[in-house]
């Protein structure tokens, strides 16, 4: 409406469960035309009602009018040659701006159709929280044609009003029509509804409806009418199963669901104001011809009454060491919410408590004896409530007095297995309250215990395992007993076990070789470990994988050892290790390696260094050579690093005269390299290039 004064509504649904679609009653299978058609049948008229599915399609038809088109497929059961056509309407629009007034007067819902038909703007000022919330953030045309077809959905006479409302009386009993609802001059905007008026027409009762019932609260549940989809709910309730009025005088509206939407439940909740009296519940549906169905089932329930704190345990009281007397606090206005109480005691905490009262105690109870404690007890008291929830208090130790500590275990004994696994035995105690055992340890004789039990043993056996891999040889063991009171008794006379020998003795340090003519002197100095027997010594060549033993020395209490290779041939390089071997034949990490030769009587001249090339950039060597004598098969390259015997570093062919090696910044490099012939035969060793970098 055109007026100084715009219509602003409010539009109050306490009980809706969600936002309304665009045409509430719409099957899915209409989605796929631009206007959905409904139609209620009668014995002397047929109802249309119908509805466009867009914001496009519903302003042209409000501008240029619906036609009303009937055609006559059948009748008395014959199908007709040619269908008989009739224009019921040929152009139904909204009325008139100013015919709205009254009706605005008397129906809630005609002011917001007209203000969503007519007026200059259109808003909905609604409270946060309110069921079209959503709708509010949406653009205004799409507010205006949403809440104009709600409107229609939620009162006939509106829907009238708007143009979506037509009475067909002029219809004949076994006729069988088809009605066209068709814009006018966009034929192609149209929606069709097929049926007979002699089709029943009965409005089923919602089904199952289900209420889960809680504190001040009742959740409320049915099912999806398949048959017919109500546009909106009611829903009543009473207090005697007999008188029912509603629970809001705003409806709860339906969503439609979508294609891929199989919900098949509508929901509501309300709030109750009494925790007493049973409450009755029934929903009832509404077309969008604006009629209700019959009431579904009834369903009634009670408000179940949650309990707002826990019992407290005030005290534990001891009678003469023989029983304990509980005493609890909990809320008078709670007694009604309980069905009683229980009692339980743990031994210790965490336990699972056992239920020391077989029967519930009543909800007025407050105290309870224990007539056979423990001497340690965890006790709690729970509230059970009418829905069975359990109200635990605090838990309450308690215990009797016992003094007398239990006798010092005895017959400790200990077995231990090359693999450091340790099992202690010994016996049990004849003490009735004995609670467990605690083990202690230490690695010498004069050490303080230590306790290596995180609590109390239930059984005369533990299971320790030592690492074998130190320099301890024994190890000493001793149990202490505990009872419920947490007596101690004193410790068991200390065990001494002694340990397998599983500690690798050290390596020798291995001198830097001698080559002779005779064969390799090797010269090393003994490790520190006290039991070595022997050394071993090792031999491989200079380019192969396999390390061979070649002889095995008594140790002695020399501060230095010799050996000379003196089964290698002339002028082969071979490397060697030395290995310590202790009492339990235990051998050592090999030690650093070094490399000789035998010489050989004659030698070839010596391989010339030319200037080596440094990259200092990418910390890398590049030493280069010649050769003037005869030629070799290959050059052997050795390096020395920080005054460390010479090793060979790699072996390459007679065609290469130069080698790139990476160096580490700080370090002292020796270089030196050798010609080697076809028949074994090499040359001297070149002189050293030193490089310092």
């Amino acid at each position: 409406m055109k007026t100084k004064e715009p219509f602003v509504f409010v539009v109050v649904a306490t009980l809706c469960v969600a936002t309304v679609s665009a045409y509430a009653q719409v099957p899915n299978a209409m989605l796929q035309e631009r206007i959905a058609v409904t139609a209620r049948p009668s014995l002397d008229s047929v109802v249309l009602r119908w509805a466009p599915l867009t914001y496009r399609v519903w302003r042209a038809g409000n501008e240029n009018g619906y036609r009303i088109e009937r055609f006559v497929l059948a009748r008395n059961g014959h199908l007709l040659g040619q269908p008989e056509k009739v224009i019921l309407h040929p152009s139904l629009k909204p009325l008139p701006e100013e015919r709205w007034r009254r009706l605005v007067e008397n129906d809630r819902y005609a002011p917001v159709a007209a203000q969503a038909l007519y007026g200059d703007r259109f808003e909905a000022n609604l409270k946060e929280g309110d069921i079209f919330t959503i709708v509010n953030k949406a653009r205004e045309n799409d507010q205006r044609f949403a809440f104009a077809l709600f409107c229609a959905d939620m009162s006939p006479a509106t829907a009238r009003a708007s143009g979506l409302w037509f009475t067909d009386k002029q219809v004949s009993r076994g006729e069988k029509y088809l009605y066209r609802v068709v814009i006018n001059s966009m034929d192609s905007l149209r929606g069709n509804v097929f049926l007979s008026a002699d089709d029943p027409y009965l409005l089923p009762k919602p089904q199952n409806l289900k209420a889960d019932f809680e504190d001040q609260l009742v959740s409320l549940r049915w099912d999806r009418n398949e048959s017919i989809n109500y546009s909106a709910y009611v829903l009543e309730r009473s207090e005697d199963g007999r008188h029912f009025s509603l629970v809001s005088d705003a409806v709860m509206l339906t969503v439609s669901p979508g294609e891929n939407n199989d919900t098949r439940y509508e929901y509501a909740v309300d709030s109750l104001n009494e925790r007493s009296g049973i409450y009755y519940y029934r929903i009832k549906g509404i077309t969008p011809f604006g009629e209700q169905s019959p009431p579904s089932d009834i369903v009634s329930g009670k408000s179940i009454t949650a309990v707002s704190q826990p019992p407290y345990i005030a005290s534990v009281e001891n009678r003469d060491n023989t029983s304990l007397d509980i005493a609890w606090t909990f809320s008078k206005e709670n007694e009604s919410a309980i069905k009683g109480f229980e009692v339980e005691r743990a031994s210790k905490p965490g336990e699972r408590p056992s239920q020391l009262t077989p029967d519930l105690l009543p909800p007025h109870a407050r105290r309870f004896t224990d007539t056979r404690p423990n001497t340690v007890n965890y006790y709690r008291v729970v509230a059970i409530g009418h829905d069975d929830e359990a109200y635990q208090s605090q838990v309450y130790f308690a215990e009797t007095i016992d003094s007398i500590a239990p006798m010092r275990p005895a017959g400790l004994h200990a077995s231990v297995d090359d693999h450091g696994d340790v099992t202690l035995t010994w016996q049990r105690n004849k003490e009735e309250d004995i609670y467990g055992y605690r083990v202690y340890k230490a690695f010498h004789e004069s050490e303080e215990l230590a306790q290596v039990t995180s609590e109390p043993l239930k059984e005369s056996y533990y299971h320790d395992h030592l690492d074998l891999n130190t320099l301890n040889r024994k190890v000493f063991y001793s149990v202490m007993a505990v009872d419920r009171s947490q007596n101690h008794s004193g410790l068991s006379p200390l065990l001494e076990v002694a340990l397998p020998d599983k500690v690798r003795p050290q390596a020798p340090v291995l001198l830097p070789v001698e080559s002779s003519g005779s064969g390799v002197i090797l010269r090393w100095v003994p490790g520190g470990s006290e039991d070595i027997a022997q050394y071993a010594v090792y031999r491989k060549s200079g380019s192969g994988p396999d390390w061979q033993r070649i002889a095995i020395l008594p140790a002695a209490n020399d501060t230095l050892f010799a050996f000379t290779d003196t089964a290698t041939g002339e002028g082969e390089t071979n490397v060697y290790t030395i290995l310590s071997i202790d009492e339990a034949g235990l051998e050592s990490e090999p030690s650093a390696t070094a490399a000789g030769s035998k010489l050989k009587s004659t030698l070839a001249e010596a391989v010339t260094w030319r200037k080596p090339i440094v990259n200092r950039e990418e910390n890398k060597i590049t030493v280069r050579w010649r050769y003037d004598g005869q030629r070799p098969s290959k050059f052997r390259i050795f390096r020395a690093v920080d005054h460390q015997p010479p090793v060979q570093l790699t072996t390459v062919d007679a065609g290469e005269s130069e080698l790139t090696d990476t160096l580490v910044p700080g370090r002292h490099y020796v270089y030196r390299i050798m010609a080697v012939f076809e028949n074994g035969s090499q040359s001297s060793l070149s002189k050293e290039m030193v490089f310092q970098y």
